[in-house]
């Protein structure tokens, strides 16, 4: 008798089945987080037991939400996170981004309120750095083009109000959705928040473009400035 044919399989290749298997019936919640990032790396790991390296991520960064956000030099401290997986962790986040994105621009921004606030918190909810974005609305308030204005330290960023004009009137905008994070975990506006928001309405409501709405993020928390009539 051939003694290869008595070599057992490793045991991880049943485990990587049933972990598979697990997740198509059950779903992303019938798994462990570690398991989660356990199954992630069987896409780009095809050799090898995971499930070690996969718990040590969980340890090192608390949470999927962790591992998902953490830094690309910490994370390849790690054994097995090396470039193909910092890449498919890469592609899974911005896909997801994308499809926030089009799901809130399948519709009016009047009629996918809840679309829109997901993708905003999407976005910028869970970024290092205070960035400020522009959202261009047609007549009919569907999104047409979204413009970076600026992008800051930590804890600011600057905004100039002509650039803001200028990058709307270039878009064709009718009205425009102002959107900036905070990185303090408050969404709360600031004075400077309303100042600013104010600078920009009122030149733009001479060019006849109106201020939909200014919408601040803060991790998975949001403030309206429409909501609460500040607009």
């Amino acid at each position: 008798m051939n003694k290869k044919n008595n070599i057992d399989k490793p045991h991880y290749l049943n485990h990587r089945n049933r972990l598979r298997e697990r997740f198509i019936q059950q779903g992303i919640s019938g798994l462990q987080p570690y398991e989660i990032i356990e199954l992630f790396l069987t896409f780009v790991i095809p050799q090898k037991d995971v499930k070690p390296a996969a718990k040590e991520a969980i340890d090192k960064f608390g949470s999927v939400k962790g591992f998902f956000d953490a830094d690309e030099k910490e994370l390849s401290q790690i054994p097995l996170f090396k470039d193909k997986a910092i890449a498919l962790r890469k592609f899974i986040r911005e896909v997801s981004l994308l499809y926030q994105q089009q799901l809130a621009e399948q519709a009016p921004v009047t009629q996918s309120k809840d679309d829109l606030i997901r993708y905003c918190k999407a976005k910028l909810g869970f970024q290092p750095n205070e960035e400020f974005w522009m959202i261009s609305l047609d007549s009919k308030q569907a999104i047409i083009k979204e413009n970076l204005i600026s992008k800051g330290l930590s804890d600011k960023t600057p905004v100039y109000p002509k650039q803001v004009i200028e990058k709307a009137m270039k878009n064709g905008a009718s009205s425009i959705l102002l959107l900036h994070n905070h990185t303090n975990g408050n969404p709360q506006a600031s004075e400077q928040d309303i100042t600013i928001t104010k600078a920009i309405e009122i030149p733009a409501r001479v060019l006849n473009i109106s201020i939909y709405d200014h919408i601040i993020v803060a991790e998975g928390k949001y403030f309206s400035f429409k909501e609460n009539k500040i607009l």
